[in-house]
């Protein structure tokens, strides 16, 4: 058993040593949450807290209004509650013409037809038809559901029971915008920049796989492919955050807005490593390549910091990013590539050395692009 003199001894042999053998685990968890994955996971768990803490609002304000199905209140918080106030408002606004469409289709072929598989199934295809051609995409699915439950679930009258569906999935909605209103609330900019800063650190985590495959001729592609459709989904996100902060509904003042132009960077980014990929899958000799490892290795190295870099600083509103490492990097390799092609170019295919170089002039553009977003980054 350890006494007090064991513990003045460790004290005065490891200053803090008590303190030492706790600090890794706490200081890695800390670094663990504050990394990306971690970020992510507890960005996941305040979305999944607010939806359910909408759920049981909306469930006790339906018990307390004695409605017979308080159900429906509950499954309309859940699906409109949306990860901002503002996309919360526009599910909502979608649910909400998507319930209309559907209790009035869905009543009035209750009415004509009563209830049957045959009145179910017009019911469901003219909701979902009538509401995709008119562009309520969001609320289709909703409107066929409302219409099923109409159809099938009515005893008296078919429009009060439309009307009452109508009425649960209103609680529902206002529950869940209510909830996003103060707790955890996300402004737009706030979220566009989060999804920003993790497309950026997954377009990293796929330069570097592209960039393993031109040096080492490995190439994961089960990995890049699951890393692709991760990158399409955090565009499309990002889109969708950058349209609803143009039409105002974020209430965010332009001066904090993250800049357009860093969305439209972020894409060309993708669409630059999509070309490196491109170029070292046709490649047929690798004799460029391997002269010059030691340059595109570091410019690789400077970009994934880069990369990373960027992340950080556009979820932390950070404008005062500096990259000189990557235009050291990128003036090196630049001039190592030009000196290979005044000596050695007359010595390769034509069709070799046009893949080598579009490889390398698309991977300067890629830190070009990165230093372009840095300064841009200080003007947003």
């Amino acid at each position: 058993m350890r006494g007090p003199e064991t513990d003045a001894r460790c004290q005065e042999q490891v200053p803090n040593c008590a303190v030492k053998r706790k600090r890794p685990g706490f200081t890695a968890w800390y670094e663990w949450l504050k990394s990306p994955n971690g970020l992510a996971l507890l960005l996941l768990g305040k979305m999944a807290l607010k939806t359910a803490i909408a759920a049981a609002l909306a469930y006790i304000l339906a018990q307390m209004l004695h409605w017979e199905y308080p159900f429906y209140a509950v499954i309309a918080a859940i699906i409109v509650m949306g990860s901002t106030a503002g996309s919360t408002v526009t599910l909502s606004v979608q649910r909400l013409i998507g319930t209309a469409i559907g209790a009035l289709i869905g009543a009035l072929i209750a009415t004509l037809f009563g209830s049957s598989p045959w009145s179910l199934i017009g019911s469901v295809f003219l909701t979902i038809f009538l509401s995709s051609v008119w562009k309520f995409n969001e609320a289709a699915k909703l409107s066929g559901y409302i219409s099923a439950i109409v159809i099938l679930n009515y005893h008296h009258s078919p429009w009060l029971y439309a009307w009452g569906r109508a009425l649960e999935t209103l609680l529902g909605i206002g529950s869940a915008l209510l909830v996003n209103q103060f707790i955890f609330p996300s402004r737009v900019d706030d979220e566009l920049r989060r999804c920003l800063a993790e497309t950026l650190v997954s377009l990293e985590q796929f330069y570097q796989l592209v960039m393993t495959g031109a040096l080492t001729g490995e190439y994961d592609r089960l990995n890049v492919d699951a890393l692709k459709l991760t990158i399409i989904s955090s565009l499309q996100k990002s889109r969708a955050l950058l349209q609803e902060m143009r039409e105002g509904r974020a209430g965010v003042l332009s001066a904090t807005q993250v800049n357009e132009a860093w969305e439209f960077l972020v894409r060309r980014l993708w669409e630059h490593i999509l070309t490196m990929e491109h170029t070292i899958l046709a490649r047929q000799q690798d004799t460029f390549w391997q002269r010059l490892s030691p340059y595109l290795t570091q410019l690789s190295q400077e970009t994934t910091i880069a990369l990373l870099s960027l992340a950080t600083a556009v979820k932390a509103h950070d404008t005062h990013l500096l990259l000189p490492n990557l235009e050291n990097s990128l003036s090196q390799a630049t001039e190592q590539v030009q000196h290979l092609q005044r000596i050695e170019q007359a010595d390769y295919p034509i069709d070799e050395l046009l893949r080598f170089f579009t490889f390398f002039y698309t991977m300067e553009e890629v830190g070009r692009k990165l230093q372009r977003m840095a300064s841009t980054l200080q003007s947003s």
